[in-house]
């Protein structure tokens, strides 16, 4: 059986995706949900659930939790992230900003570096599909952090499966999604973010995607593979 990892499964698209998960009758993959105060999602025995901050670490065992069977195939979707801080970058918000550089790189290189590792001894192939941003590739006034961490993650996905014939990344802009980042986004100032009214305007014009449907569509790109 293959296996599908999935970061930041307590909020967004990866709630969304985790509770598409568990309304299926009869789940084609292993599935691994990692993330922070997993207690709050109603979880199922036959699914893999790991507790992990990624503001403090991204650090795995994966033998524990694979154990002695590896699956053949493993598509990692890395989709935790945070746009904190808005604004920009100053003595007031290093504290803020070194945890969003852990959530949205730091964590994410270390999980998929080890995974690569524990991968390459186990002869399990690796898709990783990031789930990126406009941000990865655009300047955004206010989103330094975000803009920085978004670009980064990218480049080193790259990076990755230029050195690894077994990993293949993909990534996936999925758009403007109707999320808690969103509300965030919205909520704040001009002096914050001089382009906070275009984000309104998406809201206000209906513009937003639903979590549910991103969550879809990554499904069928992991069903692809079978």
């Amino acid at each position: 059986m293959s296996s599908v990892i999935i970061t930041g499964c307590t909020s967004g698209v990866g709630l969304a995706f985790h509770d598409l998960v568990t309304r299926s009758s009869s789940p084609v993959f292993q599935y691994i949900f990692i993330g922070r105060g997993l207690g709050r999602l109603n979880q199922q025995v036959e699914q893999t659930y790991y507790e992990l901050d990624l503001s403090k670490s991204g650090h795995i065992d994966w033998t524990s939790v694979y154990g002695k069977k590896p699956p053949k195939k493993i598509t990692f979707i890395s989709n935790a992230g945070t746009i904190d801080p808005i604004g920009r970058i100053t003595v007031n918000n290093a504290d803020i900003l070194r945890k969003a550089v852990n959530i949205n790189l730091i964590s994410p290189i270390e999980m998929i570096s080890s995974l690569i590792l524990w991968a390459e001894n186990h002869s399990v192939s690796i898709r990783v599909i990031n789930i990126s941003s406009g941000a990865a590739n655009n300047p955004i006034a206010g989103w330094g952090s975000y803009c920085m961490s978004k670009a980064g993650i990218k480049m080193f996905f790259d990076v990755i499966s230029k050195e690894n014939d077994f990993v293949e990344v993909e990534h996936f802009d999925p758009g403007v999604i109707d999320t808690a980042m969103q509300e965030k986004i919205r909520s704040s100032g001009k002096d914050m973010m001089p382009d906070v009214d275009n984000f309104k305007k998406i809201q206000q014009e209906g513009q937003l995607k639903k979590p549910e449907d991103v969550a879809a569509q990554l499904m069928l790109m992991c069903e692809c593979d079978l």
